[in-house]
């Protein structure tokens, strides 16, 4: 079994699973929270993709300039380090191949998505948009009371300064939630709006050649 074939095994950065679940879900709570993490990512490979295209393009011209030198160099020394530069070069092109693939794979799943919470959520007016955002951190602020009470036994000095920098009408609903412990624990654990679902919908093909990727 050759190093190619081993190597085709490993896949860098994220699964999808941990796409789904440890960073778009666990990290989104509300589907609003989710489709905000979900273009955070997307965002990040979408500027990844567009260095790694340029970074690209760059090695070839490395490797037709260490090529040129190469041929053409006369001197013994720097016919050398062309032919040496040539070798890595090429080498290199390996990696960065690999690495975009794998950039590709990550940004497909984050757009799908945000595409599937999108059509959930529909059009973000200024008033939607604050709306969505209140309850996301309502429900934001009422996890880190739940994850304080299992861990600490208590309600951290960090989440109390969170809960009164908010809006009075929120603080007052949540501190009331925090009388009764048990059903405010019951809540979080038979919450559904974090749940990924099974598929996310296909999207439609996408012009990686462009380094642009918001044409078309």
């Amino acid at each position: 079994m050759d190093l190619k074939t081993l190597l085709d095994d490993h896949q860098l950065y994220h699964s999808e699973f941990q796409q789904d679940y440890l960073i778009t879900g666990k990290t989104g709570g509300t589907i609003y929270g989710q489709y905000k993490q979900a273009l955070r990512e997307l965002y990040k490979r979408t500027r990844g993709l567009r260095e790694l295209f340029c970074n690209r393009e760059r090695l070839e011209i490395d490797i037709d300039e260490a090529k040129f030198k190469m041929e053409n160099e006369k001197d013994e020394f720097k016919q050398r380090r062309a032919e040496v530069d040539f070798k890595e070069k090429t080498m290199l092109t390996e990696e960065s191949d690999r690495v975009i693939k794998d950039t590709k794979r990550e940004f497909l799943r984050f757009y799908r998505q945000a595409k599937y919470y999108k059509s959930l959520i529909g059009e973000l007016t200024d008033e939607t948009r604050k709306k969505l955002d209140e309850e996301m951190w309502e429900y934001k602020l009422k996890e880190m009371i739940i994850v304080d009470w299992n861990t600490m036994g208590r309600v951290s000095n960090n989440t109390y300064e969170f809960l009164h920098a908010t809006p009075k009408t929120m603080r007052l609903r949540i501190m009331n939630d925090m009388k009764d412990q048990n059903r405010l624990i019951d809540w979080y654990e038979n919450h559904r709006e974090e749940t990924v679902p099974e598929n996310f919908p296909e999207v439609e093909s996408i012009d990686f050649d462009a380094v642009n990727l918001l044409e078309g």
